[in-house]
């Protein structure tokens, strides 16, 4: 799954904002603490793009073809892709 620079640099903002406005944390370094929570987001979505990954080649060596999208490829994709986060202990 890719997302884009500024849709990450968005989230990031807004985490930042939640957890300072709640006092949830206090960041000495705003720009370091950014970074960090983009890090953080880009790692998140690198992980799922793997597992979507893994799980779609899955299902395309199925034996019985599964049209995606349809009920059958749906119940198996979420069934290999909660593995998958099992697999990695997610």
């Amino acid at each position: 799954m890719h997302i884009s620079e500024d849709r990450i640099s968005h989230i990031a903002h807004k985490i930042f904002d939640k957890l300072y406005r709640d006092d949830l944390a206090d960041f000495p370094d705003e720009r370091r603490a950014l970074d960090s929570i983009k890090g953080s987001i880009e790692a998140f979505f690198s992980v799922v793009g793997l597992i979507d990954q893994a799980v779609r080649e899955k299902l395309a060596s199925y034996s019985q073809s599964k049209v995606p999208g349809s009920r059958d490829w749906e119940i198996l994709y979420q069934k290999f892709y909660a593995e998958e986060l099992a697999k990695r202990k997610w």
